[in-house]
């Protein structure tokens, strides 16, 4: 019988090639799983809905892995207001740990304005929020330094602000597995930002549309397949993964050397369903199945199934059901 593929030693990312297969050290007490950059309200239907990808995966992570002793922490910047509080007291509601959210008084809660579309949604993000704001303190260099793992994207880099202070957190947390979720959204990004989250992260998370612009920012050609392209990302950077998502097609996972897939699954959708959030569900799989050693076969599964379950649902963070919940390998 034909062993299970077992997820590969996670380094720490190197500009060498060489140092791809070295072991990276994860203490006991290494249990925050950092949701790091822009915390927003998306407004759907006239309704406040908590969301940003950084912030969804922590919520999620944190709901998959917190029987393992995990916390989800998000490192985000929320306004003196009452989105502010609503977003703490809804933070708090899910166990994640608010003692790293910073506060602004002179500038608003982010939101963004979400607009249902034929093909998905397109997304009005409101600009010269707090976020945009965000500032390194000895707070965030202190929780970057014992952080197992860090999400971050492209869109909490939009401001000079922003885009020095997530900086400077990934390249401090180096002892963390670093999730670069690329997540491009507007003309919120460049090639300078996708150059440095590829060369500062074990983890590349992107979907088809994201493909091309990622290759023209690393100076990469496209090959003839998606699946050859990120090979082509991984063999030019220090990534040790690429996740892959397709929507309801599912998603796949590549390394230098295995490329796995699994099974779409459907959950029957709510009346009021969106997809939102449910690429975040899926990283979330993704981490708990590298932090857990599951075979490649059974994160791929896992993921899939959260993504599922999320975009069958209202919103970016529903409660996820106890039997989502238990991991096999």
């Amino acid at each position: 019988m034909e062993q299970p593929k077992r997820s590969p030693t996670i380094s720490m990312p190197s500009q060498s090639q060489s140092n791809k297969n070295k072991k990276r050290t994860l203490t006991p007490s290494r249990k925050t799983i950092v949701g790091l950059g822009e915390l927003l309200f998306d407004i759907i239907d006239d309704q406040p809905i908590l969301g940003g990808a950084p912030v969804n995966f922590a919520i999620q992570a944190h709901q998959v892995l917190f029987q393992y002793g995990y916390q989800g922490v998000p490192a985000v910047r929320l306004g003196n207001d009452c989105l502010a509080r609503q977003a703490i007291t809804q933070l708090q509601s899910f166990g994640l740990n608010t003692n790293f959210v910073q506060y602004d008084a002179r500038h608003p809660t982010g939101t963004a304005i979400v607009h249902r579309e034929s093909d998905g949604h397109r997304f009005e993000i409101v600009e010269n929020v707090c976020w945009d704001h965000f500032q390194w303190d000895d707070q965030l260099d202190l929780l970057s330094r014992s952080a197992a793992v860090v999400c971050f994207g492209t869109l909490g880099q939009r401001s000079e602000f922003g885009r020095s202070t997530i900086q400077q957190f990934v390249e401090s947390a180096e002892q963390a597995i670093r999730i670069f979720d690329v997540n491009l959204r507007q003309h919120y990004y460049n090639a300078d930002i996708i150059k440095h989250g590829c060369h500062h992260a074990n983890l590349l998370k992107l979907n088809d549309d994201e493909l091309i612009p990622v290759c023209q920012s690393l100076g990469i050609s496209p090959a003839d397949t998606p699946t050859h392209s990120c090979q082509q990302i991984l063999a030019e950077t220090p990534l040790e993964y690429i996740v892959f998502t397709q929507g309801a097609l599912g998603t796949t996972m590549i390394t230098t050397d295995i490329v796995q897939t699994g099974p779409p699954v459907e959950f029957t959708p709510a009346p009021n369903a969106d997809s939102v959030g449910a690429g975040d569900a899926c990283t979330a799989g993704i981490i708990a199945g590298l932090l857990l050693e599951l075979p490649l076969e059974a994160i791929v599964k896992l993921a899939n199934r959260l993504g599922a379950y999320v975009a069958s649902k209202p919103g970016a963070t529903p409660t996820l059901p106890a039997n989502l919940l238990t991991l096999q390998s």
